[in-house]
This record gives C-alpha cells, structure tokens and sequence, in this order.
C-alpha cells in the first residue's frame, strides 16, 4: 500500500497563513503542520511509500519532507498549471506513479491514526469515509450510497441517501486504473479545472466502491481561516481523549508494538528495576537497543543533554520511556531538545515539534506522565515545565503488576498527586464539561479503591492506575493549580516526594478559596465548590474535613522548614501554574496557606 496526496493548490482562502508556504506546511495549534501529521500517521501504519502532487512553492515542500522524514521514500509529482488547474490534472500528471494499490488523500485534511488503521483493516480494496450522524455540510463533498456502494461525489447533493465525505480514499490498483481512464478521457477534452472526483463520477457505475462511516473518527478539511480555527482545537482535543493505550503485560505488548511498527533502533528510558526482567533484556538485545537511566529522581537539564547526545548519535526511531514520573519527564524532554540546536541552551529556545513516537509505560500510579504533555526537570535549582504537544505520549501501556513492588512511601505519594490532580483539574480555570467529567471519575475510583491500595490488596491495582491515567487525562488538558504551584520548591528544599508536597497545602488552598468564594459575588465559582463536593458525598463547608481525613490515612508527616525556608517558598511559587487557579493567591495568602500545612520552625 502507498499514499498520494493533492498539494499543488495555492490555500489562497487561508490568507496570511498561506503567504510565504504551502497550505500543508501551515502549523496546527499544536506545533505540527497538516503534511506533518498525515506523513507522521501514515509511517505509523508502515506506509513508506509517498507520491506528494506539488504546485504552490513545491521546494518548500520537497525540503521538508526530506528534512522531517528521511527513512520515508518520496516522488514529487510538479503541477506547472497549479494556478489554473484543479487537482484532476495533477493525478493526470501522476499516471505513471500508479502502480499499486493507494491510500489517495487531499493535501488539507486531518485525520487521525484510527481511520488510516480502520481503512487498512478493512478486507474490502476500494473505500470512501463518510459519515453518517453529522449534518450535510453545505459546501463541502458528499457521498450518495445506495446499496452499500458509492453512487456519486458531490457538493450540490442534499437527498437522503447523501452523507458528509472526506476526500480519504483506500483504492485497489484496478479502480484507479479506471479512475484515470475518465480523466484522461477529461483532460482530452480541455476539463482542466474541476476536481478529480468529477471524473471519478463518471466511473462509479462500473466499480464496487463501499463506505467506512468516520462517525467515531476524525476527519476534517481546512479550507478557510475559520477551518483552521476550529479544526486545530477541535484535533487536540480529540487527541488527548483518545490516545492510543495498550493494557496487560508490558513486555507483550511492547513487543507486538515494535513489530507492528517495525522499529529497529529503541532508544529506551528506564528505571532500574525494568532490566531485572531476564525476558525483556532477551529480547532487547535482539534489537538495536540504546538504553539510558543516568538521571536523578528530580531529573537535572545537566541529565537529559547525556541521554540527548545518546538518542541522537544513535539514530534511535523511537523513544520507550520505563518508570514512573520522573523516567517519562526525561524521555519528553530529550524528545523535545531533539529537535533544536545544540549549540544553544535548550531552555532559552522556542520549542518545535518533533515527530520521534514516543512510547511510555509507568510504574507507578500518580503523575498520570503517560497521558500528559509536560514534563518537568531542574536546572541549577529552579523547576522547569516544559510544555508541547509533541512529547503527549503517542502509545501508553498500562501494566498494574508495577505496583506491586513499589515502597509504601512511593504508593502514598504517587496516589496522593493523582489525587490532586483530580481535584485541581475539577477547579482549574481551564476545565470543561470532558474534563470535569474525567476528574470526577478519577475520584470516584479513588475514593472506593484507595483503602485496599494501601492495605496491599493487589485485586485493586489496575483500578489505581485508572485513577492516574484519568486524571492525567484531566490536567493535560486543564493545566494543573496553586498546589502544584506550590510544590515544587517544596520538593527540592525538604526532599519530599511530589505527590507528598502536593498533597501537604491541596486541602488549606481549598480552604481559603472557600472563604473567598463565600464572599464573592461570582456563581460559577461558588457552583464550582459545590460540584466538587457532591463527588465526595459531602457538602462544600464539610469538604476540607474529609481532604485532611483522606491524607491522614496515608500517614506522610508535615514537613518541617525554617523562617528562612518559608520566604523562599513564598517567593519561588510557580507563576505560570498559580495563574490556572480560580481564586488570585497573593503572596499573603500563599503564605498563610504555608503556614497552616507546614511545621515551622522559629
């Protein structure tokens, strides 16, 4: 199977987006360009061979593909006429290219992984995605089906039988073959200007061309600027609700994954614990394996350029990240730094997407790592979140037996930020109903699962680590709060764990905020405090009890800090995540809220 995409056209409808690069090149709010995406979904499914159609600045479109996709294998197919020709004349000019079964696309849709996958596993050779349960667009492609199979493609078609199509096409070598006889029966006619799919039409009678409904998918069109508005947020969004997740036995699945992807050069991630496991050492070794864990618990910048320098030398195809928070952070962030120069400091660069898939399988239940796009390292002392789509995870796989030999202090801790996460996620000023509803779940499961957890009961693991992906999900898209904020220098003064310094000032931030919103004229807040507190069976005055009876069970003791210590907590308060809380915290309040969780010495 090959793919050939439509990129000859101008994009003129896109305006400045369009000024100085092809419509394919343009970047989706998430750092990827739409060619960027396709490419990268396409190789995911171990298709390597591309024909691209060009026109409108096709060097720029050359370059990049050899730049971003080296180990796939290109043919460029230049449209002279792109300013007065439509795309049946840039498959006219491919004929020749033709030779096998296609995947044929236009330049500007965006589409996920599962209707590529969904296409290719579909037994029959010629299909078309439609979509069943959506309006019909007014001014965009519609399919007619009549017993199953595609009757015509259209814009101007609003009967009954007709249904929203997407320009994605899967096509046996025999249809295209008749395909390209009506075009060049077109083309000889002067009909330059028209859409491949007017001559596909002509054909149709004659095929045995079926449907795949897209309904639970996505596929969507740029065509205008306010396309590209809605489509680049609506894909996020889609995105990280529906990543690609694996569960049962990790060294199972992450085999069935290299095959399924043919990786030959996994740059591995790990915590020390994973090479115990005799089996998987076995069958790494097989591979072209470069592995890597020179990093502390709060892994320092100075940790990552080793490993960067490493992933790099090597050529590594993909990244596989073993462990809990911390292995995954590093993993994200030498993914990250990949894509820039080596000559300057990584932090002081603008970020870039890079297109490395990234695998990452947690051993702890907690930061939810394996579901988020953050990562956070040190560097000379001071916390750094780094923040790009790109490093949101592109396969997870959720293995519980990792729980079962973790420390009691790392079971309570973990549990703890997931927890927090939840929580904070329900109140952050970027939640939504999706997320509202994933927070709520998340405590749900934790607060009917957490008992046995810390009583060691095995049978409920797979539930905790349900709680730290959901809640993962949660924060990735809402962004954490004011005890996030607030913890980190935290962690770095007394050497506690994350989820204990989360855990230690969630329920007193809780607290104030409730005095405030008390006070405040705004309902959305007040309703905000009110909701929270249903999930927890309890009204919103008797909540901050019940935080303080949950963290207890865990037994994690107040930590201790100096005067001195609490200035420089209250002036090192994380600023970028304080301003996702609902209620302002000056530094009076942070430092009433210090107060009340820490033991202070005089």
């Amino acid at each position: 199977m090959k793919a050939f995409i439509f990129n000859s056209g101008v994009g003129s409808r896109l305006g400045d987006l369009t000024k100085d690069k092809p419509k394919a090149l343009v970047e989706l709010k998430s750092g990827e360009t739409i060619l960027g995406r396709q490419l990268r979904i396409l190789r995911s499914q171990g298709i390597k061979e591309i024909v691209i159609s060009t026109g409108y600045k096709e060097e720029m479109i050359k370059e990049y593909c050899l730049k971003e996709f080296p180990e796939l294998h290109f043919t460029f197919v230049f449209n002279p006429d792109y300013a007065t020709t439509n795309s049946i004349y840039s498959m006219y000019l491919a004929e020749n290219k033709f030779q096998d079964d296609f995947l044929i696309m236009h330049g500007d849709l965006v589409f996920d992984e599962g209707i590529v996958e969904k296409l290719l596993e579909e037994k029959h050779r010629d299909l078309v995605c439609i979509n069943t349960e959506i309006p019909k667009p007014p001014k965009d492609f519609k399919g007619r089906i009549k017993k199953e199979k595609l009757q015509k493609i259209a814009v101007d078609i609003f009967e009954k039988d007709d249904y929203a199509l997407q320009p994605l096409y899967k096509l046996s070598f025999a249809t295209i073959s008749q395909w390209m006889l009506r075009i060049k029966e077109m083309i000889g006619k002067g009909i330059v200007d028209v859409y491949a799919e007017n001559a596909l039409n002509e054909a149709l009678l004659d095929l045995d061309v079926r449907c795949v409904d897209y309904k639970y998918n996505f596929v969507e069109e740029i065509d205008t600027l306010e396309d590209y508005e809605r489509v680049s947020n609506d894909v996020r969004l889609f995105e990280f609700l529906n990543q690609k997740v694996y569960h049962g036995d990790y060294l199972i699945k992450l085999i069935e994954i290299i095959k399924k992807h043919n990786f030959k050069r996994p740059f591995l991630v790990y915590s020390s614990a994973t090479f115990k496991n005799t089996e998987f050492y076995n069958y790494m070794k097989n591979l072209a394996l470069t592995p890597y864990n020179s990093y502390s618990s709060n892994p320092k910048y100075e940790e990552i350029i080793p490993g960067l320098e490493l992933f790099k030398r090597n050529k590594c195809d993909v990244i596989v990240a073993i462990g809990g928070g911390s292995a995954i952070d590093v993993a994200k962030a030498i993914k990250l730094f990949s894509g820039l120069n080596p000559n300057i400091n990584y932090l002081e660069q603008k970020l870039v997407y890079v297109n490395t898939p990234l695998i990452a399988i947690p051993t702890t239940a907690g930061t939810g790592s394996e579901t988020t796009r953050y990562s956070v390292i040190y560097a000379d002392g001071e916390k750094y979140s780094l923040t790009h789509d790109c490093i949101f995870p592109n396969i997870a796989v959720i293995d519980p037996t990792f729980l079962r030999t973790l420390p009691r202090y790392h079971r309570c801790s973990s549990l703890l930020d997931a927890l927090c996460q939840a929580i904070e996620s329900f109140w952050s000023k970027g939640s939504i109903e999706k997320t509202r509803l994933l927070s709520a779940r998340a405590i749900h499961l934790f607060r009917y699962t957490y008992k046995h957890y810390l009583e060691g009961h095995p049978f409920v693991d797979d539930r905790i680590m349900k709680v730290s992906y959901l809640a993962g999900q949660a924060i990735n898209i809402t962004a954490t709060t004011a005890p996030h904020a607030m913890s980190y220098k935290l962690t770095s003064l007394t050497g506690i764990a994350h989820g204990h310094a989360v855990s230690v000032t969630l329920p007193y931030v809780y607290k104030y905020m409730l005095e405030i919103a008390k006070k405040s004229e705004d309902k959305e807040l007040k309703q905000t405090f009110v909701n929270l507190a249903k999930i927890f069976e309890t009204c919103e005055t008797k909540l901050f009890e019940i935080l303080i009876n949950i963290f207890n069970e865990f037994e994690l003791e107040k930590p201790t800090v100096t005067e001195e210590q609490l200035i420089e907590l209250v002036n090192d308060v994380n600023e970028e995540r304080l301003q996702n809380n609902p209620v302002l915290l000056d530094k009076e309040a942070i430092e009433e809220i210090y107060r009340s969780a820490l033991i202070v010495k005089k």
